[in-house]
């Protein structure tokens, strides 16, 4: 074959081989390409594209092509560089300078030097250890050079005929040609690993910020413990229950926020796999105050994830409805004993009752089935405004009126310790609202005040403008309630500490009633008090 080209034909091939070399950015079909430019240009038995690793001074094969056949380049062992020349690409390597060999069958019987035979099949002799002749005449070895520093090895072969200078030279153009199409390549590789690496960071990335806003909104406290005890999550919800911010508790260990925390630890289990945690419901101790809190914990790679909800109303009003039920339970029993005592009582015919005796008799069974009326009533209407089911009027009311009234008719049922008095504005008193309702929160305020003033004493009950609005108050100088208790008297079931007075404590349903009335007909409702001076119960209703 005659590859004898003029200068000219020279610099077009390679040229036109630069142009067809980077229409590519896939290493491989570099690789491919390169060898098809060689085909036509020098004439070759093999093609081996080597690699050489400075760190871990390796030479590796990237591209193997014997006798028409692709090989995998995985069948080539590495190779150390031996550092003292021996072996025909090491020193290539070792002195950067291209290497023509056309008598490689004496050149691989010099010592120093390990050198392989493979034909189209893939199997590998090492010469000259194993016997017979090399497979190959010729050969010429072209250093892949990157910035002035070798990178790889070009290996072309030839089992028929010698090469000359030309082809030599023309090979190595190609090499350099190759080289640096290769390398843009294996840029443009990194480059898109790297991008998909950093868009896979930025992904998990934004997926963790929005799981940690997604946390950050849930109703439930969530917080992270490492391995250590520590911190490394707490959600807004886990700052609202604990009333500790987060920058008080990440890196911290959890035993400062939940005081025994160790054995509230214990009591949790963690849920390891996929199936559902189960949660437990503890008493827990933050800065002195006892919640109780439902948690479910599972175990993640970072850490245990703890997720808690905070139930300490709820159980609190469990607990309510539990000690209501009881004590309504007792006081219907005692009227109810009464009653029957009383009726029984009545129609013995073994005795003889006085004229006032049974008058007495009767007495008490109208009182104490007055009582059970007004336990059943709170119960109803409680039941009613739960389900707002209460229909309430809105109409024009004299409110002095209406107090004077009441006063009137409570008055005759008044223990004499008891002075009922009404102080009230001759007009301007008219509001907005359900005369019937108001008249049972008055009747409310008016009957608590008399309750709580077991030593007798004056109540008053008094009417007067405010801002927009008309004010009633109903004033006693009874045991009066300790401000700890004043913001919690008007909460559905509570019952005030009576601190052992002679008081009878009733179903805890009666202020809970005014709030929600008087609410409902758009005004509110409070109370003043200190403890054994007595209470000012005040209530403010729209002006009509």
């Amino acid at each position: 074959m005659d590859v004898s080209r003029k200068p000219a034909e020279k610099a077009e091939l390679l040229l036109a081989a630069a142009r067809y070399l980077n229409e590519t950015l896939d290493p491989d079909r570099v690789y491919d390409r390169f060898h098809e430019l060689l085909r036509d240009a020098v004439p070759h038995a093999g093609v081996v594209v080597s690699s050489f690793d400075a760190d871990s001074g390796l030479i590796s094969c990237e591209y193997a092509w014997v006798d028409g056949e692709k090989l995998d380049p995985a069948i080539f062992p590495s190779l150390p560089l031996n550092r003292e020349g021996g072996g025909m690409q090491s020193r290539v390597i070792t002195s950067g300078e291209p290497l023509l060999v056309n008598d490689v069958h004496e050149q691989v019987k010099q010592p120093g030097g390990v050198y392989y035979d493979v034909d189209r099949e893939g199997r590998m002799r090492k010469l000259p250890d194993d016997e017979g002749p090399p497979g190959v005449r010729a050969a010429m070895l072209l250093p892949v050079k990157h910035e002035g520093a070798v990178v790889g090895v070009v290996q072309l072969m030839n089992a028929d005929s010698e090469y000359d200078d030309e082809q030599f030279e023309l090979a190595e153009g190609l090499v350099g040609l190759m080289g640096a199409a290769a390398r843009n390549a294996r840029l443009h590789e990194a480059g898109q690993v790297e991008a998909a690496a950093r868009a896979r960071a930025e992904a998990t990335a934004a997926e963790r910020e929005h799981a940690a806003r997604v946390l950050d909104a849930v109703g439930d406290g969530v917080f992270l413990l490492d391995d250590e005890g520590l911190v490394r999550f707490w959600n807004h919800a886990a700052e609202l229950v604990t009333h500790r911010a987060g920058d008080q508790v990440w890196g911290r260990p959890a035993a400062e926020t939940f005081a025994d925390w160790r054995r509230i630890e214990e009591q949790i289990p963690v849920s390891l796999g996929p199936a559902a945690p189960r949660p437990v419901t503890l008493p827990v101790e933050v800065d002195g105050q006892e919640l109780w809190l439902s948690f479910v914990a599972v175990r993640s790679p970072s850490g245990v994830v703890y997720a808690f909800r905070d139930l300490t109303v709820e159980r609190r009003l469990d607990e309510a409805k539990s000690e209501f039920v009881a004590t309504v339970s007792h006081e219907l029993r005692t009227p109810m004993t009464s009653v029957i005592g009383a009726a029984k009582t009545l129609m013995r015919d073994d005795i003889e009752l006085s004229d006032e005796r049974r008058r007495q008799l009767l007495e008490m069974i109208g009182a104490q089935g007055t009582r059970l009326t007004k336990i059943a009533e709170d119960v109803l209407i409680a039941s009613r405004l739960d389900r707002d089911e209460l229909r309430l009027e809105r109409d024009r009311v004299d409110l002095g009126e209406l107090v004077r009234e009441s006063v009137e008719t409570m008055s005759e049922h008044l223990p004499e310790s008891i002075s009922l008095v009404a102080r009230t504005d001759t007009n301007g008193t008219a509001a907005l609202g359900d005369r019937s309702r108001i008249e049972q929160v008055l009747v409310n305020l008016i009957d608590n005040a008399v309750k709580y003033s077991p030593g007798g004493g004056e109540v008053a009950v008094s009417t007067s403008l405010s801002d927009g609005g008309v004010r009633v108050e109903v004033r006693d100088s009874g045991i009066g309630i300790a401000p700890a208790e004043q913001g919690s008297i008007f909460e559905k079931f509570y019952r005030g500490e009576l601190h052992g007075q002679p008081v009878r404590a009733g179903t805890g349903l009666g202020l809970y009633i005014c709030r929600e009335l008087v609410g409902r007909m758009g005004g509110s409702i409070g109370v003043s008090s200190e403890p054994g001076t007595g209470s000012t119960f005040y209530f403010e209703l729209p002006k009509a």
